[in-house]
């Protein structure tokens, strides 16, 4: 396998590559938001807000994977709740945060936690790159929570820029954001259509994580199964760069 040079910057993908989703229960997370409501019509339960919620995601969802554009969670909640006159008080990033808590259970990927504070110790900047409707704030709790945040320059999310990825734009700026030239950074992914396709537009190097096989170049990217065969890939680049 040819040896990359040791990456200037580290862009990551989030969901498959950081944690892996063990669960997503909306059903939880709009009875808690029921819950949280300063009014709820007599005639409205939880059956009226899935069945909305499903209408919403149905007519959106198409359009997000064609056009690549982000809908944001506020937008698709009051789309949800307006309509059915249920009110709330709590500000939407409380009620965002509650819904997140409630819904979604994580776990972190095998290795990922050395593997960051290997590239920390050696000096490489690092940033999160996700295809999410929720906010930056959440996703770097979620990530926080198993320690995965403490080295990151920042979470950049979809919902935040309108654009999704394998949109160069957003490859781009976070490029920018991290301060170095999109072909010295290496942006590690687990979706080949989404991350890896749209990181080679942009110009960076493509690590795709995929534990179908083990370590094989795919086209111009790298593949390989697992992190700590990326991180040995990265101790190498290491050495042949210094020599």
């Amino acid at each position: 396998m040819v040896t990359l040079p040791a990456p200037k910057g580290l862009l990551l993908d989030y969901g498959g590559t950081l944690v892996e989703e063990i669960s997503f229960d909306p059903q939880a997370g709009n009875i808690k938001l029921l819950s949280l409501a300063s009014h709820v019509p007599e005639h409205v339960g939880i059956e009226e807000v899935l069945s909305r919620a499903n209408r919403i995601s149905n007519e959106i969802a198409h359009r997000r994977d064609e056009y690549h554009l982000e809908t944001p969670w506020p937008t698709l909640t009051r789309l949800i709740h307006e309509f059915l006159g249920i009110h709330f008080e709590c500000p939407m990033n409380e009620l965002e945060m509650a819904f997140w808590k409630a819904s979604v259970h994580t776990r972190p990927m095998a290795g990922v936690r050395t593997a960051l504070e290997e590239f920390h110790r050696c000096g490489v900047p690092m940033g999160v790159v996700s295809n999410c409707s929720f906010s930056q704030e959440v996703i770097r709790y979620e990530l926080a929570k198993y320690g995965l945040a403490d080295h990151l320059a920042f979470v950049m999310v979809s919902a935040d820029y309108s654009v999704r990825k394998p949109n160069p734009l957003l490859f781009e700026t976070a490029a920018a954001k991290l301060g170095v030239a999109p072909e010295n950074i290496w942006f590690v992914g687990d979706r080949l259509d989404l991350d890896i396709e749209g990181a080679m537009s942009a110009g960076m190097k493509a690590v795709w994580l995929s534990p179908l096989d083990s370590a094989a170049v795919e086209g111009s990217a790298l593949r390989f199964a697992s992190w700590p065969e990326i991180i040995e890939y990265f101790r190498i680049s290491v050495s042949s760069s210094v020599i």
